[in-house]
């Protein structure tokens, strides 16, 4: 069973395009409707919610994938069983975390959210987890089976219905309390995770795995050996992704600011900026979870070649994707700061962060190929070496420089974390990076395309800011002269070093 790469992500890329572009337009929609504190009051308890997730379902949509995809590029295999494994481990924790949640939701609200007004949010969101991680394993089922579009459409089902019922709540009959916000937040999350759960059971039968073997390649006892190094790990990354976003608001207020501006600040940089940073690597986000699984099963069919040389061809085409994007936000991170309400603020720090993204960007698809080789416990170690110096510089550089102390956050814990990943993901799969054609042709590419574009709106006597529109063309005009001045000369450093062995000349 071997999928069609370029298919599977376009169709995964076009549809998670339209999501997170329709959430970055409900974050505007929820930061001006509510105010800033108010985002950064909710989104500091969407990280508890989404911590409570993922420890509940052991992050089954991964293990699910990995080892379903394993056991499907083996010749004697049954998936059914794998999936049976999935599904009763990960549903078994999710009752346990479910029902620890239900008794001690008013510690929780005190403890982790600093309220005791929350054990109602905590106690509803609890009965989502159980939805949450069935569809979760679903998931992880069809995408083990190549079915990326009906991963695509439970995606769409779920943020729809989520986001549907949260927006009209807003509008009808606005929430007073911050509690009541919350409330609101979790009646949404089980909603969602409803109707993509009955989605993928109605859909279930067309997704099937072939011939099967009656034994298969794993048993209960070897799945939880493999498994709960992943589901620590992911337990891990979410407990340190919490105390990393829990402190930013302490920190804040230590540098002076009220609490009312410490979570203004803090509503932000989660709803406006981060959202603004990652909305174009929804690509890669879409060829990730393609790439974990195409990764894990030619790893259980030998085809290390093949890994080597989709290793080679995705960092280098991450990198060349990333460098452009960084030009357009370097340029236009002031007027998107404005145009998406988060102010000049908000515009300073989108491009103060522009030049981490291209290391943002090489996390999502290195971590995707080091999951798919089975280096989890390298993953785990490796989130805890990045959170740790993240959480340094944020409770030491936040308290001398207020908002601007994130940003060397981010700088330090990224450059950090994904060059370890990228040294890792070198020695694993024996891809030959050369300085050239990953970092010289792309930044030449993105400075010529600069000036070109610059050039043509200075004969029009236009500015390349001056509205959506003109943004819009500016960014059209230098991708275009972009791509094709890379390609050029991608092409002639192919004839250049054509005598000499490299993966990179088979897709130049």
């Amino acid at each position: 069973m071997r999928r069609n790469i370029l298919r599977d992500t376009i169709l995964l890329t076009v549809s998670q395009m339209l999501l997170d572009g329709l959430a970055l337009v409900v974050n505007v929609f929820l930061t001006n409707r509510l105010g800033t504190e108010a985002i950064g009051l909710l989104t500091l308890t969407t990280t508890f919610f989404r911590l409570a997730a993922v420890t509940a379902n052991g992050n089954v949509f991964l293990c699910a994938s990995r080892f379903l995809s394993e056991e499907l590029g083996k010749k004697e295999r049954n998936p059914g069983k794998v999936l049976g494994c999935c599904m009763g481990v990960s549903m078994t924790l999710s009752a346990v975390v479910s029902g620890g949640l239900l008794m001690f939701a008013p510690w929780c609200s005190e403890k982790f959210l600093q309220s005791t007004e929350l054990s109602s949010s905590i106690r509803i969101m609890a009965v989502s987890l159980p939805l949450l991680t069935a569809a979760a394993c679903m998931k992880g089922w069809f995408n083990a089976c190549c079915k990326a579009g009906l991963c695509a459409i439970s995606d769409a089902v779920e943020f729809l219905v989520r986001t549907l019922l949260m927006t009209a709540f807003i509008i009808f009959c606005k929430p007073e309390t911050h509690a009541a916000l919350c409330d609101m937040t979790a009646f949404g999350i089980i909603a969602g995770a409803a109707a993509s759960l009955v989605f993928l059971l109605v859909m279930l039968p067309a997704c099937r795995a072939g011939k099967t073997a009656a034994k298969a390649s794993i048993n209960l006892f070897q799945y939880l050996k493999a498994a709960i190094p992943v589901m620590l790990g992911s337990a891990l990354t979410s407990s340190l992704s919490y105390a990393n976003d829990a402190l930013v608001p302490l920190t804040l207020r230590q540098a002076g600011n009220s609490a009312a501006e410490a979570f203004s600040q803090f509503g932000i940089f989660e709803a406006i900026i981060i959202p603004t940073l990652f909305f174009p690597s929804t690509i890669l986000c879409s060829l990730a979870s393609i790439l974990m699984t195409e990764t894990a099963r030619e790893k259980a069919g030998g085809g290390f070649v093949r890994i080597t040389a989709l290793t080679e061809k995705t960092v280098r085409q991450t990198i060349v994707f990333s460098v452009f994007v960084t030009m357009i936000l370097m340029l236009f991170g002031k007027e998107l700061g404005v145009l998406l309400g988060g102010g000049e603020i908000a515009g300073r720090m989108i491009r103060l962060l522009a030049p981490v993204v291209p290391f943002i960007y090489l996390e999502i698809v290195l971590e995707s190929i080091i999951k798919g080789l089975g280096a989890q416990a390298f993953s785990s170690f490796n989130y805890l070496f990045e959170y740790i110096i993240r959480i340094s510089f944020v409770l030491i550089f936040i308290p001398l420089f207020g908002f601007y102390g994130i940003v060397l956050s981010y700088y330090a814990s990224n450059i950090c974390g994904n060059i370890s990943r990228l040294v890792v993901v070198i020695r694993k799969t024996g891809m030959c990076p050369e300085p050239v054609r990953l970092l010289g042709i792309p930044l030449f590419s993105a400075v010529f395309a600069v000036q070109v574009a610059s050039s043509g709106f200075a004969l029009l006597h236009a500015a390349p800011g001056g509205s959506v529109f003109s943004m819009l063309l500016f960014t059209l005009l230098s991708g275009c002269v972009y791509l094709s001045m890379q390609r050029m000369l991608f092409r002639m450093y192919g004839v250049i070093h054509a005598g000499e062995p490299t993966l990179y000349r088979q897709d130049a």
